[in-house]
């Protein structure tokens, strides 16, 4: 566990990304954090064929945002949602809520849900550690669209510029919002006079919230 004075427990999935794919040697010093704002300097330890972690006794912690990023989005087709999920991620969004709206071409069965949505957390866990975030993303969804616009700025064609209080932004379908999604949104936001994809606009608001952090 991570608050033990010993060696930090890994799941077989990190153990092999440390030990075949970053391919780390004994003493190699790595960041080890519990996706909740905590994080440890730890010692590799290899034992025959198996990586274990050896902490230091420090205990560092992240305060948590106080204005997290959400970011809704229309699933688009493919590999493109885990692209978005990947990217969006490493930029530093907080939340990623998964939407069905009106005009969306991608929609889970309910009884594929969970899988689907544990994939995509399993990616989001992925990029956490190549950008060495200490917080992990909520990957949540999907929902109708209807219920959840009241409470986000949409972005649309012909909106006023992202500002430093835009914490809640939702990206429609290839399609477009519907004219009753548009009258639901609590505001509209523009990402540039250009018609972005879905995942690139997730990209483009992504990297404006954040920037607004600084």
């Amino acid at each position: 566990m991570f608050d033990t004075g010993g060696q930090i427990a890994l799941d077989d999935a990190t153990e092999h990304h440390l030990r075949r794919v970053l391919r780390l040697r004994d003493g190699e010093v790595v960041s080890a954090t519990d996706g909740a704002g905590r994080w440890r300097l730890a010692a590799v330890v290899l034992d025959g064929s198996s990586l274990r972690l050896a902490p230091d006794g420090v205990v560092h912690e992240e305060s948590a945002p106080s204005a997290p990023l959400t970011i809704a989005v229309a699933m688009p087709k493919g590999d493109r949602l885990d692209w978005l999920v990947q990217k969006s991620t490493e930029l530093g969004v907080d939340r990623l809520l998964l939407l069905h709206a009106d005009r969306s071409v991608v929609r889970w069965k309910p009884d594929r849900a969970e899988t689907q949505r544990e994939r995509l957390q399993r990616i989001s866990d992925e990029a956490c550690r190549q950008s060495r975030r200490v917080r992990r993303v909520a990957i949540d969804g999907p929902v109708d669209a209807a219920q959840v616009l009241d409470r986000f700025v949409v972005a649309e064609p012909g909106g006023r510029p992202v500002g430093p209080t835009d914490r809640s932004v939702a990206i429609g379908p290839e399609g477009g919002w519907s004219p009753d999604e548009l009258e639901l949104a609590a505001d509209r936001v523009s990402l540039g006079p250009n018609i972005l994809r879905t995942e690139t606009a997730v990209v483009a608001t992504s990297a404006l919230c954040v920037t607004f952090e600084r």
